[in-house]
């Protein structure tokens, strides 16, 4: 058996999640089980996709036109399962996409989607990811055509040696396309979460209006977030901005809760779950909406 270039710490876009050295025995394991002699020959971000290829993961979806909601549930399994998808939204097409991680501690979960969107089209994905030994969501979106769309929103819940890393690229490739992306998240005493969003505007994707934001709460010592938020603009008639934030909790919030007879235990819950919740997509089925608020709150209770 070969494994080749797996990505390490050295390769900038797994900088904050070194690959090799999380899956390394479990890479071994997988790979071997019903394979003679496999070969990893990809890196970089194409890694996820050479082992969903050679473990049968990959999916292609075409969306033709109605609106569809493709709810995908990645439990964290004790080895490996890579999944890669492929996406082709057709002109005024409608997808959205809700990815949720969760589970057992000590695997490697490890999915891609890479999305082709043409004219008048729309793509919205909303990712929920409560880690792994190592969890890498990684989405690549294209706009290809005039007046495409992309919403990307997600939640990280991370503690207790548990690594989640969100990582996106979306490309502008024509004119008055939108992009709107919102990442929220909460780490704890030995919990390391990762997002790294890249948007670039092509130059003849004029017109482009791209927002990127992540916020972050480290509520205890020991906690980490790894955060790369970037715009590369190669057109001149655009409206773009990003930002990033993190840190601890709003005092004041805190201490007027507790001034009103709230438990501490119970006022950190409520605002912690106010400021993710605040990364809910619009327009979401109200089963859908409520069971992420369930998992939110569950979390919040389990790690308290």
């Amino acid at each position: 058996m070969r494994l080749v270039e797996l990505p390490s710490r050295r390769a900038e876009a797994w900088k904050y999640s070194d690959l090799a050295r999380a899956m390394d025995e479990d890479v071994q394991f997988a790979l071997s089980r019903d394979r003679a002699d496999p070969e990893v020959t990809s890196a970089g971000g194409g890694v996820i996709g050479a082992l969903a290829t050679q473990m049968g993961g990959v999916e292609d979806v075409f969306v033709a036109g109605d609106e569809a909601l493709v709810r995908v549930d990645r439990p964290t399994y004790a080895n490996l399962d890579p999944h890669l998808l492929n996406v082709t939204l057709a002109p005024g097409a409608r997808l959205t996409r809700i990815v949720i991680q969760r589970e057992a501690e000590d695997g490697v979960v490890l999915d891609a989607a890479h999305v082709r969107v043409a004219q008048g089209a729309h793509f919205q994905q909303f990712t929920l990811a409560e880690g792994a030994k190592l969890a890498r969501l990684e989405t690549h979106v294209t706009l290809e055509g005039e007046g495409a769309e992309a919403h990307l929103n997600g939640v990280y819940l991370v503690a207790g040696e548990r690594h989640a890393d969100l990582t996106s690229t979306i490309v502008h490739k024509a004119p008055g396309g939108t992009t709107r992306q919102l990442t929220k998240g909460v780490a704890l005493k030995g919990g390391r979460s990762v997002f790294q969003g890249k948007i670039v505007v092509e130059p003849g994707a004029q017109k482009s209006d791209a927002r990127q934001y992540h916020h972050g709460l480290l509520l205890q010592e020991g906690a980490e977030i790894f955060a790369k938020p970037e715009l590369m603009i190669h057109a001149d008639d655009v409206a773009c901005a990003h930002g990033n934030t993190a840190g601890g909790l709003d005092e004041t919030a805190m201490f007027y809760m507790r001034s009103r007879g709230v438990p501490e235990a119970q006022a950190r819950a409520m605002l912690i779950e106010a400021f993710l919740v605040g990364a809910l997509p619009t327009g979401l089925p109200e089963e859908i909406k409520a069971e992420l608020v369930g998992l939110i709150g569950a979390w919040l209770g389990r790690v308290r």
